[in-house]
């Protein structure tokens, strides 16, 4: 095997960069393809008992110890299997490349026979994120009420209790075949992060994290500086303005658009596009902070260092 792939290397080393793409390319079409017929397979499974009668407590498992198939890739194929004998529209566009595994296993719980095609097609070529910001002006969450609470020191890290996330069921698999949508028995799934950052409304989203007491001391007397009375209420307000005040301070781009104001929005040249030896000592690493923020604006703002 090892001398196979050795063999290959070499054989992709011979191919131009154009044959090189067209070739990831149909592998990926062909990848796509794989995974659209597997979750079909393990749709038919569901109906026929296949991993209960295997000894299997789930389909998850077998998924896992038969299939050797990662604990991390198991449930969006279950979540896309629950729905795709209804809605084969799911794996055809996951086959075609319209949509990625993510988003169809994001997509599924939402799917109406009214709304399928529309969804599908609303959603095609989006990230996850895009996609969960879609799925919210169809079935908003609840918006989380401001608070500040302390974890209690004797249970886990764990989130307060909150609404269900609708993208994300319990994968499971039904052991009837008359039933359009099969019903799963629940899946082991990771607990999730205390960090959350999640679209609530098209235009709100739901944060929560923890911090330690210096944190809080702090946040508290931001709040007396800025003259925001009833911190805990009031913890977007607070941030936003903090925000803003950081990135006045601190983003290269409003440190930009400051100077260009200051130099009343001439475009002759400036002294500092002619810097000269004389300007600054030779061995000094000194940079105008005008030729600074010149240099970050032509580099997007990213760090382009190369080791």
């Amino acid at each position: 095997m090892v001398d196979k792939f050795t063999h290959y290397f070499t054989k992709l080393e011979k191919l131009s960069s154009d044959a090189l793409l067209r070739s990831a390319e149909k592998l990926v079409v062909s990848e796509n393809t794989s995974i659209a017929k597997l979750i079909a397979h393990l749709a038919e499974m569901s109906s026929r008992k296949t991993a209960l009668k295997l000894g299997y407590s789930s389909l998850y498992q077998y998924c896992i110890e038969s299939l050797n198939l990662s604990e991390g890739a198991v449930p969006a194929r279950i979540h896309v299997a629950n729905v795709s004998r209804r809605f084969p529209q799911l794996l055809v566009a996951l086959a075609e490349r319209r949509i990625s595994l993510t988003v169809a296993a994001l997509l599924a719980p939402h799917l109406i026979e009214d709304n399928v095609q529309k969804v599908i097609s609303d959603c095609a070529g989006n990230t996850r994120k895009q996609t969960e910001e879609y799925l919210v002006a169809i079935k908003p969450k609840p918006v989380f009420e401001p608070s500040i609470r302390k974890r209690p020191a004797t249970a886990a890290p764990a989130l307060e209790p909150s609404p269900r996330d609708a993208t994300a069921p319990a994968p499971s698999m039904s052991p009837s075949s008359s039933s359009p949508v099969p019903n799963h028995p629940p899946v082991e799934t990771p607990k999730s992060s205390p960090t959350i950052l999640q679209p609530a409304r098209p235009a709100i989203f739901n944060f929560r994290f923890s911090a330690d007491r210096e944190f809080k001391d702090k946040f508290e007397r931001l709040a007396e500086v800025m003259g925001v009375e009833n911190a805990q209420k009031n913890i977007a307000e607070i941030l936003a303005k903090a925000l803003d005040i950081a990135l006045e301070k601190k983003d290269p781009k409003k440190k930009l658009e400051r100077r260009r104001k200051r130099q009343g929005g001439t475009t002759g040249k400036s002294r500092s596009d002619e810097v000269t030896e004389k300007d600054e000592p030779a061995k000094s690493r000194y940079v105008a902070s005008e030729v600074r923020g010149r240099v970050h604006e032509r580099d997007g703002y990213q760090c382009v260092y190369v080791g």
